[in-house]
C-alpha cells in the first residue's frame, strides 16, 4: 500500500473520529444562541423595533406603524488544530492512540468556539452595558447568589424579554459558592437535588452553562476580584459559522510524521445588548 492511498484512508477514518468525538464535546454555548451557517464571510442578523397597536376606527384608514430596522454584521475568522503525529506509519494504526489524537483535536475546536462566544460578550462590556447586577447585591462583596438571580431576572423581565429560552453563563467558582446558598441545596426550598449531584442545571428560569478553565484560552473574564457572568436571552447573540471542523493529514519526509491540522471558522457578536444582563461575583 502506498504512503498516498494510506493517507486517502486515514484522512477519511480520521475525520470521522474527530467529528464524532467534536459532536460529543459539542460547545455548551452554541445551544444559547442564535447559531448560523454561512456561505461566506460574513453575515448578517436583523435587528426589528417594537410595533404597537392602535384603536381601530370604522371607515377610516389603518394607521401604519413605521417599523425601526437595521442589522448587526458578523464577520467569521478561520481557526485551526495542529499536531504532529507518527501514529499512522506503515499503516499500523493506533486505534487507542487515534482516538486519543481525535479528542484532542475536537477539544481544541470547542474550546475555540466557546471563546468566540464568551468573547463577543466581553467585547460589548468593554462598550457597556445597559442592565448590570453588582459585586454588592445579597451583600458585600458577594459571590453569585439568589438576590442576583432574582435582579437579572427583574431587568430581564422590565424590557420584556421572554421568559423562555433564558441560559446565564456562570463561572465555575460563581457555580460552586452557589451550591453552597441554603436556598438553593436545601430540599426544603428546591426540588432538585443539589448536594446529591453537585450540579445546578437550571435556577430562576435561567439555564445554566457553566465555564471552567479553557486550557490555552482565555476563559471568562475578570477584572483584579470581580468576575463577569452573564444571564441572557439566545436571541441576544449570534453565532456564525462558515466552515465547520475539517481535517486534513499531510506526510512531512522531512520528520518522517503526520501533520494532522483541523480547520473552521467562526464569529460571534451580540445583537441586542438589552437581552443580557452582566452579573458580577467577588472572588
Amino acid at each position: 500500500m502506498t504512503q498516498n492511498i494510506l493517507n486517502n484512508l486515514e484522512i477519511k477514518s480520521f475525520e470521522k473520529e474527530v467529528h464524532r468525538e467534536y459532536q460529543k464535546m459539542e460547545s455548551e454555548l452554541k445551544e444559547c444562541v442564535r447559531y448560523r451557517t454561512i456561505p461566506g464571510n460574513k453575515t448578517q442578523f436583523p435587528k426589528l423595533g417594537t410595533l404597537g397597536a392602535t384603536e381601530r376606527i370604522v371607515a377610516t384608514p389603518v394607521v401604519l406603524n413605521n417599523q425601526s430596522a437595521g442589522s448587526v454584521t458578523i464577520d467569521v475568522t478561520k481557526y485551526s488544530v495542529a499536531q504532529m503525529t507518527d501514529i499512522f506509519l506503515q499503516g499500523e494504526v493506533n486505534f487507542d492512540a487515534k482516538q486519543e489524537s481525535a479528542m484532542a483535536v475536537a477539544a481544541g475546536a470547542n474550546r475555540k468556539m466557546t471563546q468566540i462566544v464568551i468573547d463577543c460578550f466581553e467585547a460589548q462590556r468593554l462598550l457597556g452595558y445597559t442592565n448590570t447586577v453588582g459585586v454588592n447585591i445579597g451583600g458585600n462583596n458577594t459571590s453569585l447568589n439568589v438576590p442576583k438571580y432574582a435582579e437579572a431576572a427583574k431587568k430581564l423581565d422590565v424590557n420584556s424579554v421572554p421568559t423562555t429560552d433564558r441560559y446565564s453563563m456562570i463561572h465555575v467558582n460563581a457555580h460552586h459558592s452557589l451550591t453552597l446558598e441554603n436556598n438553593v441545596s436545601s430540599s426544603d426550598y428546591n426540588s432538585n437535588r443539589v448536594l446529591e449531584s453537585g450540579r445546578i442545571a437550571g435556577y430562576y428560569g435561567f439555564s445554566n452553562k457553566v465555564i471552567g478553565n479553557l486550557s490555552e484560552e482565555n476563559g471568562m473574564y475578570k477584572n483584579a476580584n470581580e468576575r463577569f457572568n452573564y444571564f441572557f436571552h439566545k436571541s441576544a447573540v449570534g453565532l456564525a459559522v462558515n466552515r465547520n471542523i475539517s481535517v486534513d493529514i499531510t506526510y512531512e519526509n522531512l520528520y518522517t510524521s503526520h501533520l494532522i491540522v483541523a480547520t473552521f471558522s467562526a464569529g460571534a457578536k451580540v445583537i441586542d445588548e438589552k437581552g443580557i444582563v452582566q452579573v458580577s461575583t467577588y472572588e
